[in-house]
Order: C-alpha cells, then sequence, then structure tokens
C-alpha cells in the first residue's frame, strides 16, 4: 500500500507533465506527496574562488549562515512554483513537505526516501539536461540501482505531446 510518495523534481520543462502523472498516482492511492527539489553542491572552480577572493570571516559566514538563506529563499521559489505551474494538480492532492536539500541528487533522493519513510520514489526519466545520451539520466539510473522502495519513474515525451 503506497502511503507517501517522494517527488523530486528539477522544476525543469517537463515539471507540471510530471506533476500531472504524481497528481494521478497519489489520487489513485490517497498517498501524501513529499516534494523534494535537489541543489547540486558548489563545484571545485566556485569553491577556489571563495577561497581565493573571500577573507576568512566571510568564507565562514558564507558557509554558516549564507548557503542555508540561500537554500531557504530557493525552497520559496519551489513552493511559488508549485502554487503557480502546479496549481491545478496541488489542489487535489495532500502535499506534505516541500524540501530543498544540497547534495548529489541521486544520494539525497534515496536518504530522503528512507528519512520520509516513502513507500515509493517518483522522477522523471530525465533531468533538465536531457537526451546528452542514454536512455535515462545518470539520476533516475542511480536510483533505479540504489533504492530500497519502488520507483515510479515518468518517461520523457516529445513536448509537442504536452498539450494531449
Amino acid at each position: 500500500m503506497v502511503k507517501r510518495i517522494l517527488y523530486a523534481t528539477d522544476l525543469g520543462l517537463y515539471g507540471p507533465y510530471i506533476m500531472k502523472q504524481v497528481a494521478m498516482l497519489a489520487q489513485s492511492t490517497g498517498a501524501i506527496v513529499d516534494v523534494l527539489h535537489v541543489i547540486e553542491p558548489m563545484g571545485v572552480f566556485a569553491e577556489s574562488i571563495i577561497n581565493t577572493y573571500l577573507p576568512e570571516e566571510e568564507q565562514s559566514h558564507l558557509r554558516n549562515k549564507g548557503m542555508p538563506q540561500v537554500v531557504e529563499r530557493i525552497r520559496l521559489q519551489v513552493i511559488d512554483t508549485m502554487n503557480s505551474d502546479y496549481a491545478d494538480y496541488i489542489d487535489v492532492i495532500n502535499i506534505g513537505e516541500i524540501l530543498v536539500e544540497v547534495g548529489v541528487p541521486s544520494d539525497v533522493i534515496i536518504a530522503q526516501a528512507g528519512i520520509r519513510d516513502s513507500d515509493m520514489v517518483v522522477l522523471g526519466s530525465h533531468g533538465q539536461h536531457a537526451y546528452r545520451g542514454g536512455l535515462m539520466g545518470s539520476v533516475v539510473t542511480k536510483v533505479l540501482q540504489l533504492s530500497s522502495v519502488p520507483v515510479y519513474m515518468i518517461p520523457m515525451v516529445n513536448l509537442n505531446e504536452l498539450g494531449r
């Protein structure tokens, strides 16, 4: 029985299409839907710029207070996007938590599924960088391989088919 769904989104172009699928699944099961958006950590180049050009005190402030503020602002943007772009769907399902986490997307998705006691993870077959090769994106591939709960993968569609 599916009581809790973790929906991992990149808020990309296919977001409304995938949310429609999540809504149908949630309605048919009566499940609560937690929404997760993962931000990848800063790369080596960004870290080296910060380390080179910011004084130690500002580096500390950025890491201890700046990043949590950025994450919270992104979480508010996710909520705004959900309310505007996904309004038709979120009005008919039970949204649990809206989460924004920093980390390697596949690792965060798997960890949050465990923390939230999710019965299922839902995500698209490709992220915003779709069709760079391969049948599925790297995130969904790793989640499918390592998840301890069922993964419901929404396949990509042709953009012209989204209006149907």
